[in-house]
């Protein structure tokens, strides 16, 4: 062991000095994942995650011998031509699914009064449940009483009358998620501090050396993994949170997985500047780790096979990823029992200095991603700070026609039209208004951006954020989940970047 940090310290890059960034206590790599829940449906016209779903759970028929098909579905994670049982390749995980908006997904709607993917954050999930509370009920005392993962549970009449007014049907549902998945409203001290440190969670921790503990209790979920679909060309787009180092590294096996073993070479990372989970918007954020895959193009309300295979090829490799660090962390486990057993006769026979034993040959997954990004960084995607007043991070408004604010008053012009990641300087034609006149970018985010989410049908309507999403290249290390910046002298440094913005 000792030759193999050697040898592992000497590969390493100089070390770099990461000021502002907290400092783990606990290695983020040391705990299982075993609870995993997919979810689907969470916009309900983008039917993609809910296929994904649904194959999911007839996987689990044909697994558990219930399904009536005379088909199968071997195990077959190492080929990608070939059909994946999730249950049959990756058995070290609980997997589950979610139905996230049912009366949506039946409407063939976005949502039915307001952006779900939006109703997650602390203070809304507290709004709810003050209001709830405030009249004798709870949904998260009830989620227990009707399949939550299918249905939306909140039928009460009476009560929905008394409520219509003040709560929106997505406020209540997002309030039983988050009973099924979380709790996150008890997590609301898990933020980050100036003084924390991080758990494996990804949340601060306090220090060891205050003696104390946390006592919130730990989400249902161990991961939600949440599956999108947009109408722009975004290709394979793989959204996480910034502070989470098992998010991290599974992003960069993921995207390397995409590209070399399915042949997807459209595949980017996005990182939300957003390191405090309590001010996360979308539904991944209930669970202890969130995961977001985000592929297009694809219209609203449609299905598409090769979108299908993307996404599910997305999927498949984040599993992969899970499992195999699942298998190698019950492996280490076992060497260690077994050396602690066999220490004392071995030290016996070992002369003082005399290093007889060979490292360990196995590679791990975390050795790969080592070997893949030598210098500990990972390209990515961050949103785009805004650099004049009135202008909101990470997204250019468009103007709305007066009489109706889901409808825009210029229209995205056709020389970025289908162009996502790709850059946008001070100048280029961005919008076209009615009587003909192009409408420049301004420079409001930057002097060069790149476009993302461009020309998205959600963000038509008002309440998931109308407008274009705008981002920057960036880099995080893979092993903290940190973003790292460059500065002018070449130095790398290590930053916590915390905007109030979502790309969901």
């Amino acid at each position: 062991q000792q030759q193999r940090q050697q040898q592992q310290q000497q590969a390493k890059p100089k070390q770099r000095q990461y000021p502002h960034a907290p400092i783990a206590t606990v290695s983020p790599f040391s705990r299982p994942v075993k609870k995993v829940v997919v979810v689907g449906g969470t916009h309900g016209n983008e039917y993609t995650g809910v296929w994904c779903i649904k194959s999911i759970e007839r996987q689990r028929e044909l697994f558990d011998g219930t399904s009536s098909s005379s088909s199968s579905s071997p195990s077959s994670q190492g080929d990608p031509a070939q059909p994946v049982n999730v249950f049959a390749s990756f058995p070290s995980l609980d997997v589950d699914t979610l139905l996230a908006n049912p009366v949506a997904h039946m409407q063939n709607k976005r949502f039915v009064e307001a952006d779900l993917n939006r109703e997650f954050s602390i203070d809304r999930l507290k709004r709810v449940a003050a209001v709830l509370d405030g009249n004798g009920n709870d949904d998260a005392a009830s989620a227990s009483s009707c399949d939550v993962a299918t249905e939306f549970c909140s039928t009460d009449e009476e009560r929905n009358l008394m409520l219509g007014a003040s709560l929106p049907h997505e406020a209540l549902r997002a309030r039983e998620i988050e009973a099924l998945l979380g709790p996150k409203i008890l997590a609301e001290s898990n933020t980050l501090s100036s003084s924390s440190s991080h758990d494996v969670d990804g949340n601060s921790v306090v220090p060891e050396d205050e003696g104390e503990e946390d006592t919130n209790p730990a989400p249902l979920a161990d991961i939600v993994i949440d599956l999108h679909t947009t109408t722009c060309n975004m290709g394979i787009s793989l959204i996480i949170p910034e502070g989470d180092a098992l998010m991290s590294a599974a992003a960069a096996y993921v995207m390397h997985s995409c590209r070399a073993k399915y042949g997807y070479p459209h595949v980017q990372i996005l990182m939300h500047a957003l390191p405090k989970r309590k001010h996360r918007m979308n539904l991944s954020s209930c669970g202890r780790h969130g995961f977001t895959v985000e592929v297009g193009p694809v219209p609203q309300g449609v299905l598409r096979h090769d979108v299908v295979e993307k996404t599910e090829a997305a999927l498949h490799s984040l599993l992969e990823f899970l499992h195999l660090r699942n298998l190698e962390l019950e492996n280490e486990k076992d060497a260690q029992t077994k050396e602690k057993d066999e220490g004392a006769s071995r030290h016996s026979n070992v002369v003082e200095g005399d290093a007889t034993d060979s490292p360990p040959t196995t590679t791990t997954v975390l050795d790969r991603l080592r070997r893949l990004h030598p210098g500990g960084t990972v390209p990515c995607y961050r949103s785009a700070p805004a650099v004049r007043p009135g202008e909101l991070s990470g997204k250019i408004s468009w103007p709305t026609d007066p009489t109706n604010p889901n409808f825009p008053a210029v229209v995205v012009h056709k020389s970025v039209q289908d162009r996502d990641f790709e850059p946008l300087r001070v100048g280029d034609p961005l919008f076209l208004s009615l009587d003909g006149k192009v409408i420049p970018y301004y420079g409001s985010h930057g002097e060069e951006v790149h476009l993302i989410f461009v020309n998205e049908g959600g963000y038509y309507y008002a309440s998931s954020g109308t407008g274009i999403g705008v981002a920057v290249k960036s880099q995080f290390d893979w092993e903290t989940g940190w973003f790292v910046i460059e500065e002018d002298g070449g130095e790398s440094e290590e930053v916590v970047v915390d905007e109030e913005d979502s790309y969901e």
